[in-house]
């Protein structure tokens, strides 16, 4: 089973630059888009209803902003549910729940803090409550849960270019690191560390400035963290760093 998550910011101009030719060559069982900035009505036939895969959208109500969508093959028994039930999280479109027959998918688009720290309780709030159903429905399910996206945080130094000079910058703060320690200890794993645990130089956003992509300075802020069931049958997590049409790159996680 191969799972991919890209933040393909804005998937109308995505398309533009080749989405629906890499889909289809890809192929993947289930893909989780972040970012997808449009209503299900502004795009083109082939989003709505792509060949091999049946598509559900969560949009936000602020028009062209946020916004996330899963794609799962034609065939597979999967239950989706649209937000937290929370309204000042689901107002953005930024949560989409996958009950499959083994396993629960949580699509995540996480909120950035903003450059003046203002939005960073917001989104210190919607992370808490991601992990809190998470684990609510893996206790009621009795499903292992794995949770994807683009979290907007880097969690250690080694997961950017430049830590030092980020220090005080949203997606570094103590705070959001100090979340996703607590998240580990809830019980979840970044896959990607799980199988590359001391490497430097692998990230999945860069800044559009500066030819940052072409000199790899960007940061690690998409992930799959998954509960430890689940863990057990990945095989695999990759970043498809040559993948273009976002200034973030395509993540896989293989099962």
């Amino acid at each position: 089973m191969k799972i991919v998550s890209w933040n393909v910011a804005g998937l109308r101009a995505c398309e533009k630059k080749g989405f629906y030719e890499w889909y289809l060559e890809l192929d993947p069982d289930v893909i989780c888009m972040q970012e997808t900035k449009a209503l299900p009505e502004q795009l083109s036939e082939r989003l709505v209803t792509p060949d091999n895969h049946e598509a559900i959208y969560a949009p936000a109500v602020r028009k062209g902003y946020s916004g996330v969508a899963t794609w799962v093959r034609k065939g597979v028994n999967v239950k989706h549910t649209v937000g937290l039930g929370i309204e000042e999280f689901d107002i953005e479109g930024r949560t989409l729940i996958s009950e499959f027959d083994d396993y629960i998918l949580i699509n995540c688009y996480f909120p950035n803090g903003k450059r003046d720290h203002s939005r960073v309780p917001y989104k210190l709030e919607f992370s808490k409550e991601v992990a809190r159903q998470a684990l609510e429905l893996k206790k009621k399910t009795k499903k292992e849960v794995v949770i994807t996206g683009d979290y907007n945080t880097a969690h250690h130094e080694i997961d950017l270019a430049n830590p030092k000079t980020n220090k005080k910058s949203t997606g570094f703060l103590p705070i959001e690191r100090e979340w996703m320690d607590d998240f580990k200890e809830q019980g979840f794993t970044d896959v990607f560390r799980h199988f590359t645990p001391n490497e430097n130089g692998h990230y999945t956003w860069w800044t559009y400035r500066g030819d940052c992509r072409e000199r790899n300075i960007g940061w690690r802020i998409d992930y799959f963290w998954c509960t430890a069931e689940l863990l057990k049958r990945a095989k695999a997590c990759t970043h498809l760093t040559k993948v273009l049409g976002s200034d973030h790159c395509p993540i896989v996680l293989e099962m």
